[in-house]
Formats: C-alpha cells, structure tokens, sequence
C-alpha cells in the first residue's frame, strides 16, 4: 500500500486494512520521496520531506497495530509509481490499495497519473479508493455506472464501452465493459466506491 499522508488518505488506509483483515494478510506500505523534486530540495527541506513521508507511514502502521495486523514499512526515494511497483514485486505483493482523489481534465493529467501508471503497468490487481470527503456508498445502478465511467478514465482508457447494465453482487456492484477492444469487469465497492478493474476471465 502506497501512501502520501495526504488529507483524506486514511479513507484507503481503512480500506486496506480491512481487506488485509479479512483474508489474513500482511500489508507493506511505502512512501516514495519523488525524485525530480527531491533532488532540488536544500537540506532543511529534505529533512522535512522525509519527516512528512515517516509521518505517513506511522498513520498506516497505527491502523494495522489496532487490529493486529503486521506491517512492514519502507520510505524510498524515486519516481513514484517505479518504485511503489518495484516495492509490490520486492515484497510478493498479491494486491494494491491506493487512494485517488478522483480528479479530471488537467487536475487528472498532473495529479492522478501515478495511480493511472500503476493501475496500467501494475501485474497485480490495483484496488484504488477516493479519498475525498463526500458521501462514496453506491446504491444505484446509475451512481455505479457513474463511478465506473470515472475510474476508468481515472485509469487512463480513452475509449470504453458498456455491454451491459450494472448488477449487484454481495457488497459489489459490477459494469461489464469493453476497454480499448478488452472486455473487462470494474467491480465497485457499494459503501466506499473504491474500485477494481479486471479482465472479463478474472
């Protein structure tokens, strides 16, 4: 699980925590110190960058200790989305949680691009939850083809087709769609809206 310690990350530290709770799993966390703007950082600056990162971390840890889960923990220093997938690999990760803000047009583009890049290039599933401060549960089938539509474009596709109404499963909404020609599935968490985009065989 990446994190940012961003306001409103404590939504997908929840999330993770809960998953990792629910089928037994450990989870790894890791801040990434972002390279390009590290290295133009004076030493006080740094010094408060990794203090920032450390700080993060400490929140997700608190989160596993409160329901004994084990945690491991890492701060790295690189481009962000290179090293939270280096680190899913390192670790033997089978999933990642991550939180996205939900933007779109430009705020997407320069904010929300290292959860596309993971989401696209990641070789596990990619679960990612918006941390907004906003009312998440989906209890419609329009509010969860409204979601779908947004994470995947949050995912970087361009073209996208629905083959099918939303159904609802135990606590998961599913779109069946057709990406860039692939037909896949995007489950949607009906009480947080955090999503799942899988292949139709998955």
């Amino acid at each position: 699980m990446p994190t940012d310690g961003s306001e409103g990350s404590h939504r997908a530290i929840e999330h993770a925590v809960a998953l990792a709770d629910d089928v037994g799993a450990d989870i790894h966390t890791v801040y990434v110190l972002n390279a390009t703007e590290f290295d133009e950082l004076d030493g006080d600056a740094v010094d408060k960058r990794k203090h920032v990162g450390e700080s993060a971390l400490d929140a997700v840890e608190r989160a596993c200790d409160r329901v004994g889960i084990d945690v491991d923990r890492e701060l790295r220093r690189g481009v962000p989305h290179e090293e939270i997938l280096a680190t899913a690999e390192e670790s033997g990760s089978d999933a990642v949680v991550m939180g996205t803000h939900g933007r779109t047009g430009i705020d997407r583009l320069l904010v929300g691009s290292v959860t596309e890049r993971v989401i696209r290039e990641s070789p596990i599933p990619v679960t990612t939850v918006r941390v907004a401060e906003e009312n998440l549960a989906i209890d419609t089938p329009d509010r969860a083809l409204e979601r779908a539509k947004e994470a995947v474009a949050e995912a970087g596709y361009e073209e996208m087709d629905v083959l099918d109404k939303p159904y609802r499963g135990t606590s998961f909404w599913i779109v069946p769609m057709e990406l860039e020609g692939q037909k896949a599935r995007v489950h949607i968490d009906g009480s947080n809206g955090s999503i799942r985009i899988a292949s139709s065989d998955s």
